[in-house]
């Protein structure tokens, strides 16, 4: 929806709203764009695009409704009936008096969608392809030369996994349970998820690293029960059920599935021992660690994969910088993109002057061709279409990472001093769908996806670089799920997919298509962007040399 398909009244009433410079406008003015909003729901669905612009981010969306309605309803019911006054109504007055009765408006509308089981965006539900609503328990963070045999085997790696039995006929992966316990399997090894504390393993090898905080893990063979204790250990199951066991670090407590005389009390195997067991019995071996992988091999090593992983990328660097500098023409740089940037989805070119082509937020030292950051402020927006969009209607992993810092300022008032990145799509929708990172109004680290908000202490710090780090997990018939994590400059920035994250959102269902990417700040705020990658692996969104040898390549 454009304000071009509106009434061509709307516009000058909507701008008399926002920029008369006596900050007033008149009560049949005010009657006639109440009229617009109240009759015309395009009207209504473009206003409250603006809110969504403007406004920012809101920690608790439905609280938020909630007392906005109240607030109507004691406007109007404690408030007398007042004579005709002049025609004259401050614009403030006038958006308080907007901003209630239109979010009364949705809300009314949200309950009645709620009872429905309608929400605006989602498809009508299809019996045959409604997704599953299992319990996430793990991802499959890693994997090389895999050859899987089960009937629902992984994609790919970063894949979220649910309860299934897999088997893994050749090559090694790694599961992270989303208690932080790690599990790496060498095929041919069968393994079955049980819970996010408990997996079954019916034969193969395989290494367990404990995670501190996590409860302890249970790994069940055919014939005994191995618990971590802040452990490294590694495990080797014969097809007759016994088991050679070798503790790297901490320490294991073995129990046999059935109690016996033999084997009537747990036994603890200490770090640096190895024991070949069944349930009777106990046997002494040599500790051999160079039997397992206990690791994954690492990232490809042929660059053209490497290449393929990064899907898109901007550094703004402008190919000449002019003099003066702000005027180089960063819009059009970096891999991965239709268009250049622009200032609305379908409008003009992006200013020059909000590039710094000489400097970089990056944490490390940058090629040349890397060097370029911008500044927006006065809350602009900058749109730009990716050529491969980010699709949740298929089983697939992106990643997305950026350096964002809020510039310090001499504002008092904290309104309107966001910032953020987003995901959105081109396409014409009444309630248009979004991914959206960054930092709030109050300072914290906030991720929206589907109808979540969610908002997360310890406040950032204006003056200080983040490097924020997203990862979306897009399923097919399962649920979605995204996980965003803000890196401090005193945070190293590890080579694999963190075990913790800042914001996490429950599982949802959605099938969008998100192909424009948007950078946004509030009104009031001022904040500095820079090396944004959209990619299919952890690697391609942190690798520091990556970019530059994509670069060089092109």
């Amino acid at each position: 929806m454009s304000i071009q398909d509106l009434p061509p009244e709307f516009e000058p009433l909507l701008n008399r709203l926002l920029d008369s410079p006596a900050e007033e406008i008149s009560q049949s003015e005010f009657d006639q764009f109440q009229a617009y909003l109240s009759s015309n729901p395009e009207a209504m669905q473009y206003y409250f695009d603006y809110l969504d612009i403007n406004l920012g981010l809101q920690s608790d969306m439905k609280a938020r409704l909630e007392a906005l309605e109240q607030t109507f309803k004691t406007h109007h019911t404690q408030q007398p009936q007042a004579a005709p006054q002049p025609t004259v109504v401050r614009r403030a007055a006038f958006l308080r008096y907007s901003v209630v009765a239109s979010c009364s408006l949705l809300l009314g509308l949200l309950l009645a969608w709620s009872f429905a089981g309608y929400f605006p965006g989602n498809r009508a539900p299809d019996p045959q392809s409604v997704k599953e609503d299992r319990t996430y328990l793990a991802t499959l963070t890693r994997s090389t030369d895999c050859v899987w045999g089960s009937e629902s085997p992984p994609e790919f790696s970063g894949q979220r996994l649910m309860s299934e039995d897999l088997v893994l006929e050749q090559g090694v992966a790694e599961f992270r349970f989303d208690t932080g316990v790690r599990l790496i399997i060498e095929g041919p090894t069968k393994i079955s998820l049980v819970t996010s504390c408990c997996a079954k393993l019916d034969y193969g090898k395989m290494v367990l690293h404990g995670y501190e905080p996590a409860p302890e893990f249970s790994l069940i063979t055919p014939l005994l029960t191995l618990h971590d204790i802040g452990t490294e250990y590694g495990a080797q199951i014969h097809p007759d059920g016994e088991v050679d066991l070798h503790v790297f670090e901490g320490a294991v407590r073995v129990d046999p599935n059935q109690k016996n005389d033999q084997f009537a009390e747990s036994v603890i195997i200490e770090e640096g021992q190895a024991r070949h067991l069944n349930d009777r019995q106990i046997e002494d071996i040599q500790l051999e660690p160079e039997l397992f992988k206990r690791e994954v091999p690492g990232t490809p090593e042929n660059l053209q994969a490497q290449r393929q992983e990064l899907k898109a990328y901007d550094s703004f660097h402008p190919p000449e910088i002019l003099d003066p500098e702000q005027t180089s023409p960063w819009q059009n740089s970096g891999i991965g993109w239709v268009n250049p940037w622009r200032t609305p989805k379908t409008g003009g070119r992006a200013n020059q002057s909000f590039s710094h082509p000489r400097e970089s937020l990056a944490r490390t030292e940058v090629a040349p061709s890397q060097l370029g950051l911008l500044e927006l402020r006065g809350g602009i927006s900058f749109f730009r279409k990716l050529k491969q969009p980010v699709r949740l209607d298929v089983n697939a992993i992106y990643y997305v990472s950026f350096y964002m810092q809020k510039v310090k300022t001499d504002q008092k008032n904290q309104a309107y001093q966001y910032g953020n990145f987003a995901l959105m799509s081109s396409a014409q929708q009444t309630h248009p769908p979004k991914i959206r990172m960054g930092m709030s109004m109050n300072n914290y680290a906030i991720l929206q996806a589907d109808m979540q908000i969610i908002e997360r202490a310890p406040p950032l710090q204006s003056g200080e670089t983040y490097l924020f780090v997203a990862k979306i997990v897009a399923s097919e018939k399962a649920l979605d799920q995204v996980f965003m994590r803000a890196f401090a400059e005193s945070e190293s920035i590890p080579d694999q997919e963190p075990a913790v994250w800042t914001c996490v959102t429950t599982p949802f269902e959605a099938s969008h298509e998100f192909d424009v990417a948007r950078f946004h700040v509030g009104k009031n705020s001022t904040y500095l962007f820079d090396e944004l990658r959209i990619g299919s692996t952890w690697s391609s969104v942190v690798d520091p040399d990556l970019p530059r040898l994509v670069l060089e390549q092109e």
